[in-house]
């Protein structure tokens, strides 16, 4: 084993790059209780990450390492669900991708004109966010602040899952769609 997550926690997701790995969690994962968190390999030995108390209190669904940064501290975090902007409770307001530049020490939302959308999954290349969302796909070219539809022929459908292919495509796995792809943006 390389790292264990905590009594009762279950991984959701994780990411790496080179040899800098992020591993979320949830656990209760259930309404009741509910809590999540973050370890990372970053600065040397496995560790949970101290979260802020602004941090969606959401199931964690997305992460990617930035594979410009060689030092594997800017990470981006994904967030399923809705923020309940309408309702009160954990989460309410809350955007839902958020990033790190020092190894998950601070956080800053970098959802800007993202739709109040879960995030399934997070592709980061030549200094694009792309996004697998309950809407579709979406990217951001400066940083998240604003966003836009990827691929006007994509369907308008929740993508649970975005990888790079040896083709250098895009692979976009929908949910009752089928898989779609197109040229690396």
């Amino acid at each position: 084993p390389a790292f264990n997550q905590g009594t009762g926690h279950s991984t959701t997701t994780i990411a790496s790059d080179r040899d800098h790995a992020y591993a979320a969690w949830c656990g209760p994962c259930n309404p009741d209780a509910f809590a999540r968190g973050l370890s990372t390999n970053v600065g040397g030995a496995w560790h949970q990450v101290t979260l802020p108390s602004a941090f969606p209190n959401r199931y964690i669904s997305g992460l990617a390492v930035d594979p410009a940064d060689q030092s594997g501290r800017t990470v981006y975090v994904g967030f399923n669900g809705f923020s309940r902007r309408w309702v009160e409770g954990p989460g309410a307001g809350l955007g839902h991708l958020w990033k790190s530049v020092d190894g998950g020490v601070t956080w800053s939302d970098v959802s800007g004109t993202l739709p109040d959308v879960p995030v399934n999954d997070i592709v980061l290349r030549a200094g694009k966010i792309i996004l697998a969302t309950d809407l579709g796909v979406v990217i951001s070219s400066n940083g998240g602040a604003t966003w836009s539809r990827l691929a006007g022929n994509l369907p308008y459908t929740t993508v649970m899952d975005l990888s790079v292919g040896p083709d250098g495509r895009l692979y976009a796995a929908t949910h009752g769609r089928g898989i779609w792809s197109i040229p690396l943006p």
